[in-house]
């Protein structure tokens, strides 16, 4: 402009091109984030579609050893059927999994509480995993005092249970001991779930909760995963009121504590 910029007008256009690059650096940002939310939901999809695929295999060929009756033995066929029935478990575990993440993301989850033995729960939820277990030598070993009832989903403290058995049997060594306890105290019910494995970095005991995320040391290991397992786990345990952490166990692997109230209105 000739003779320079009106002093008076100075201002505004140093406003406007501040508010312009604000607005374009704000867009580089969220284009970054689309990204990285797109190549999480790429990763899931990947992950998931190999989750499904490893099970599935393995009760196609089974069940077609079964029916063609290519047992050589009682022990054989009774093997079969055990495997058949560990992989049925772990699919059925992954689909309920995706359904309270799917209901999570459209703000729809809900519980249906009712008092509950938590000790019966846990036996429960523990003898539907043992096949499960098994499968890489584990041994678990539970504290279960009787007396102990809250109100609560037993279905999604079951789905929670499972999700936390499911991460120390994937992360921990196989013959490991995995110890599972039960506690009232102050109002609150606690269930502990330890592992022997390489634990939780300090710095990564928030992030493991979030949707998707897996330890970059995990990524490049065989060790599978989904990346959903703990986040639904928060999820359930956020619907009930109570909370979820990781800490370091006794034992130096992960400790993976859940604490719920009691009953939703009024603390015993």
């Amino acid at each position: 402009m000739a003779g320079g910029v009106p002093a008076e007008r100075l201002p505004w256009l140093l406003l406007a091109g501040a508010l312009t690059a604000s607005l374009l650096v704000a867009a580089i940002v969220l284009a970054r984030r689309e990204r990285a939310v797109a190549r999480l939901r790429e990763d899931f999809v990947s992950s998931v579609s190999h989750e499904l695929r490893t099970p599935l295999a393995q009760i196609r060929l089974f069940t077609e050893t079964l029916r063609l009756d290519r047992v050589r033995s009682d022990e054989e066929r009774r093997r079969s059927l055990a495997i058949i029935d560990q992989e049925a478990r772990r699919l059925t575990h992954l689909v309920e999994n995706t359904l309270v993440l799917a209901r999570s993301e459209r703000g729809s989850g809900r519980i249906a509480r009712r008092p509950e033995d938590m000790a019966a729960v846990v036996r429960g939820t523990l003898e539907t995993f043992f096949p499960l277990a098994a499968a890489t030598g584990a041994r678990i070993d539970a504290d279960l005092p009787d007396g102990v009832v809250a109100d609560v989903d037993a279905d999604g403290v079951r789905q929670v249970l499972v999700n936390l058995l499911d991460n120390a049997v994937t992360y921990g060594p196989p013959g490991q001991r995995i110890a599972v306890a039960l506690a009232r105290t102050d109002g609150r019910v606690r269930i502990t779930v330890e592992d022997e494995g390489p634990g939780i970095p300090p710095a990564d005991r928030e992030r493991v909760f979030l949707k998707f995320e897996r330890l970059a040391r995990d990524r490049e290991t065989h060790r599978s995963g989904t990346g959903i397992g703990l986040a639904v786990a928060r999820e359930l345990v956020a619907l009930h009121g109570g909370t979820i952490r990781a800490e370091e166990a006794d034992r130096g692997g992960a400790r993976l504590v859940v604490e719920l109230p009691v009953s939703p209105e009024t603390p015993a």
